[in-house]
């Protein structure tokens, strides 16, 4: 298999993610205008639940499934991998319609006993059905992967948020005058419509290419160490939100400890959170998608026993990250003030947008490492460093917030001090474990110089004077960084690792 085929997959991942993301932007900025806050808050009780139900779908069962098939894909054995990848899906399929009938069921009950607003029910029933549908879409992204063909999971992700959008809001209008509950009910059905819509074009692009294989006698063996794969992996992919969802419950406690009012640490939480990840987590799309690439790819070197061939290609994955993923950190950190205010209509956002973006990159390592050590066989070691991460996250965040100095900014270190620990983590146990002579920070210091000088530049021209307004700024601001990044790096020859990924 062609070393290409790992970059041009990544390629295409990256930029379904992006697209994907852009879409769902829209959603965020126009859905309280339809609903209000009251039907957001509807439609945000049953969204944490999906949410959980994706992430396990996303990190977990399809990286599983795509180290398996390409397990059996190094040796030939590509009969094995049609039954097992068949056998997978169906029992998925199973499983999430399992799932959807338990919510369907339960959702009076989850609606008083856990968010103690009974009129989410109707919100959470519309969503039940997603969870079938994205078990489905699981099974067949992993089969995909497996083959090392990143196109038809970048497809399915933009697919699922062109049909979501298209959904929700004529349906949330649609229902507006039988009350707001109703309303939210119906933009919720937005998340089953485009994960049906991205399940239907896999089926389709699995029957294109052969058929299903569902010999007798079922793999049991085989399902079971997918199950026992995809745990690990699942958990790395839930610390994360569940992290995030703890903060939601004492960020704004701590930020009280601090002297504000309720009011007030619920918009800084809110500042944070939904003003300032959401632009973090753009710079991630790169880096998410290399996790995903490098399994298979990790899978099948190291099922050939060629550990170096392994090494070789997080190296390059690193160098990427630090080459795209630093000149992003640095220009959120520079044009986090006009960023946000064009964005937000306010900058209150600014200084834990420039907190964050400290770790970005860094953040983006942590998931090519952790990927790599749980593609070589080692699922659980990311597990035990995320805990710790999530140890030190914790600590800061509890201690930091509530001195009034910091206030919001003291969550923030926390997130960027718990991505530079297991980052460091995951390289010391890669190093250790799969390879010795990797050593990913020093490929960092030439993007890191060129950062330093665009950031310089871009500040320079902002603070001219010569543009007004919200939008100028930005957009001439951006593309001079960029301009200026570019030539520095082409200089500097660090653009040659882009010459490899064609090799």
């Amino acid at each position: 298999m062609k070393k290409n085929v790992l970059w041009r997959g990544a390629f295409w991942l990256s930029l379904g993610a992006l697209l994907s993301k852009m879409i769902g932007a829209l959603y965020r900025i126009f859905l309280p205008r339809v609903l209000g806050d009251y039907g957001v808050g509807l439609f945000q009780m049953a969204y944490p639940l999906y949410a959980l139900i994706l992430a396990v779908s996303v990190n977990g069962i399809p990286t599983a499934l795509s180290k398996q098939t390409a397990e059996k894909l190094s040796p030939g054995d590509m009969a094995g991998a049609e039954v097992l990848g068949s056998w997978a899906q169906l029992f998925l399929g199973l499983m999430g319609v399992a799932m959807a009938a338990l919510v369907e069921l339960a959702a009076p009950w989850i609606a008083r006993q856990v968010f103690d607003e009974p009129a989410a029910t109707l919100s959470i029933r519309a969503l039940a059905p997603a969870l079938a549908f994205v078990a489905v879409e699981a099974g067949f992204r992993g089969y995909f992967q497996g083959y090392q063909e990143m196109a038809p999971t970048a497809v399915s992700q933009v697919l699922e948020q062109v049909c979501r959008v298209a959904v929700m809001f004529p349906l949330a209008l649609w229902w507006l005058p039988r009350g707001t509950p109703w309303a939210a009910a119906g933009a919720t059905v937005g998340a089953p419509a485009g994960a049906m819509a991205g399940m239907i074009f896999l089926v389709a692009m699995r029957l294109r290419r052969r058929s299903f294989a569902l010999r007798w006698p079922v793999p049991w063996a085989e399902l079971r160490r997918l199950v026992r794969v995809a745990l690990p992996m699942s958990l790395s992919g839930l610390l994360f939100p569940l992290m995030f969802l703890a903060d939601s419950m004492f960020v704004p406690r701590d930020l009280m400890r601090s002297g504000l009012s309720l009011r007030q640490a619920t918009a800084q939480f809110g500042q944070l959170s939904g003003e300032a990840m959401p632009l973090i987590n753009l710079t991630m799309v790169v880096g998410a998608a290399l996790a995903v690439s490098l399994v298979p790819a990790i899978a099948q070197a190291m099922a050939q026993s060629k550990p170096q061939a392994a090494a070789e290609r997080v190296n390059v994955a690193v160098r990427l990250i630090w080459l795209l993923g630093l000149p992003m950190a640095g220009g959120l950190i520079v044009m986090a003030h006009p960023l946000t205010r064009l964005l937000y209509g306010h900058t209150g956002a600014t200084h834990a947008l420039q907190l964050l973006a400290v770790g970005s990159a860094v953040l983006a390592i942590q998931q090519v490492l952790g990927s790599s050590l749980q593609a070589s066989g080692h699922g659980w070691i990311p597990v035990k460093n995320l805990l710790v991460a999530a140890a030190i996250k914790f600590v800061l965040t509890w201690r930091l917030t509530a001195v009034p100095a910091l206030g919001i900014q003291g969550a923030a270190f926390g997130t960027v001090a718990a991505s530079f620990g297991a980052a460091w983590l995951n390289w010391r146990d890669w190093k250790r474990i799969v390879h010795p002579q990797h050593n990913p920070w020093p490929d960092a210091l030439w993007p890191l110089l060129g950062t330093v000088v665009m950031a310089m530049g871009v500040q320079t021209w902002l603070q001219s004077g010569w543009l007004s307004g919200p939008v100028w700024p930005v957009i001439t601001g951006v593309g001079i960084g960029a301009g200026i990044y570019f030539v520095l790096m082409a200089a500097a020859g660090e653009l040659n690792v882009l010459k490899s990924l064609r090799e």
